[in-house]
């Protein structure tokens, strides 16, 4: 097989994707202000800014416009940190919650949409596919890291 070949083949088709309605709405639930909201919903308790930098591995500068995108709209608060008054502490608001909940909900009507174009049977070889890809990609990931820290 050639595999190279395959890789154009995959690189058009995932730019094909990319521009259908449905991956954009998901692309957006990924990146940019709504993954740090979804990102705050699954938190306990509040996360400092520096923690949201690290997490979504973007300069403080972004996170910064992203807190104040999400402040401003009263999905999420700043407060100091009482222990550390160096420290800014993020919490999502109710109304964050909300949007994080509907923006869920939005995706996984978009998705179900999607996979039901593909019929059942293509649907779950598509996310067996797409499963199995992740899975190896991740174990290849850990071992790689393994191996440059030398355990």
């Amino acid at each position: 097989m050639d595999y190279r070949e395959k890789a154009k083949d995959f690189l058009y088709y995932m730019k094909k994707l990319n521009q259908m309605p449905v991956i954009r709405n998901l692309n957006d639930l990924s990146s940019g202000e709504q993954a740090v909201l979804h990102y705050l919903s699954l938190q306990d308790n509040s996360v400092s800014a520096g923690e949201l930098t690290s997490t979504f591995r973007i300069r403080s500068s972004r996170t910064a416009a992203i807190l104040n995108a999400l402040e401003k709209k009263g999905y999420a608060l700043r407060s100091t940190d009482p222990t550390d008054r160096r420290r800014v502490l993020i919490t999502i608001t109710d109304a964050g919650r909300v949007v994080v909940d509907e923006k869920s909900n939005e995706g996984i009507e978009h998705t179900a949409a999607f996979l039901e174009m593909l019929g059942p049977e293509d649907a779950e070889e598509f996310i067996r596919i797409i499963r199995d890809a992740v899975t190896r990609s991740q174990k290849k990931e850990s071992e790689y890291h393994d191996e440059i820290i030398g355990n």
